[in-house]
């Protein structure tokens, strides 16, 4: 029995099937980034809210989703706010799950959403993502989270902040 365990541990170590690490946060910029609650307002009438991260500085909004593990993606959306509407290009550099993104106009309606792919390691194409009209607003979500929750374009989105007292 004992050798027998040996073995097997054996072989997953060679196959890689070592324990994963769990789960690292390596984007002080996330951590730092303050909450939020967006409501969606749907074109078929219904409203709800959801939390989110704020990313509303040049840092925050430049930092995103890199270099953080699937599971924190999953976790909870981050909110780009842009001074003004503009045009931003995202890209997929250091993230490692795919994203989905809503786009937001500047009266909080849904200008387009797309669905964002990690890069291939050495691919020369590497493709940038941007809404096709002047946007005040994007919102990053884990893979299928707007179908999930019936989030269109069309629908509005507004947000506030939650106060620090909260947050604790």
């Amino acid at each position: 029995m004992r050798v027998s365990l040996l073995i097997c541990l054996a072989l997953m170590a060679q196959l890689g099937v070592a324990a994963q690490p769990a789960c690292q946060v390596d984007n002080p910029q996330l951590q730092a980034m303050p909450d939020a609650v967006v409501t969606v307002q749907t074109r078929a009438g219904s409203q709800f809210e959801f939390n989110v991260r704020l990313a509303n500085t040049p840092t925050t909004r430049a930092a995103g989703f890199q270099h953080v593990c699937a599971e924190e993606i999953a976790r909870l959306p981050i909110l780009f706010i842009f001074q003004r509407a503009a045009q931003p290009r995202f890209h997929m550099n250091n993230v490692v799950a795919p994203i989905d993104i809503a786009f937001i106009k500047s009266n909080g309606e849904i200008e387009s959403v797309q669905a964002m792919q990690p890069y291939v390691m050495g691919a020369r194409r590497k493709p940038l993502y941007f809404p096709a009209q002047p946007v005040t607003a994007a919102l990053e979500a884990n893979p299928g989270f707007f179908k999930a929750n019936s989030i269109a374009v069309g629908d509005r989105m507004s947000w506030r902040l939650v106060p620090v007292a909260s947050q604790q």
